[in-house]
């Protein structure tokens, strides 16, 4: 019985504070992000996604969605086979297998492939406000769907930072089948949404 009572009075002190404090609203932002990505059937290679974020205050909830996810990777699917990389005393260098001479290693890599493709994912806020290196910040985690090349779900866990005007950024690692994101993304705040807040 007297466990239940502190249960109750630890919940009405809950719910009172919930209420005193003052109910933030829901936005929707822009957002660009940059970061590293690995495409395990593709290669290593620079990740650019555009798109939007809600942010759900009141039910901790983070939702994005990447309209244009861009990845620009080292092409590794060459047809000229007459540059080859191979190694001299454990240096890598490129050789010439027409001239037998060695050549600028740039002619061993492959072209830039750009790769597009969209994705969406909603992350959980556990704990309200935590400091990460003097920091105020929130600890993210959540879930996503890739939309193709490759096509994937993949898990998130990553950290919000909210800036004094409404807008924020995060740093986010994103692990999927075939599919490794590394970055940041920024909350991006036009003049008209300014003077909302």
């Amino acid at each position: 019985m007297r466990s239940t009572a502190v249960l109750l009075f630890l919940l009405l002190c809950g719910a009172l504070g919930a209420q005193e404090q003052p109910q933030a609203k829901n936005r929707l932002y822009p957002a660009l992000g940059l970061g590293f990505v690995n495409l395990e059937e593709k290669g290593l290679g620079i990740n650019l996604p555009v798109g939007l974020q809600l942010i759900l205050p009141r039910h901790r909830l983070v939702a994005a969605i990447q309209l244009l996810d861009l990845s620009l990777l080292q092409n590794q699917d060459r047809t000229d086979q007459r540059f080859v990389r191979t190694f001299v005393y454990g240096e890598p260098v490129c050789l010439d297998t027409q001239t037998r001479y060695l050549v600028s290693s740039f002619r061993c890599g492959g072209d830039t492939k750009a790769i597009l493709s969209m994705g969406a994912d909603l992350a959980f806020t556990p704990v309200e406000t935590s400091f990460f290196g003097g920091k105020p910040g929130k600890l993210a985690l959540g879930l996503g769907f890739r939309g193709f090349k490759p096509r994937t779900a993949y898990a998130t866990v990553g950290l919000l930072f909210n800036s004094p005007n409404g807008g924020g950024n995060d740093l986010r690692l994103a692990l999927g089948r075939h599919y490794v994101f590394l970055g940041a993304h920024w909350i991006l705040l036009p003049k008209w949404l300014l003077g909302r807040h």
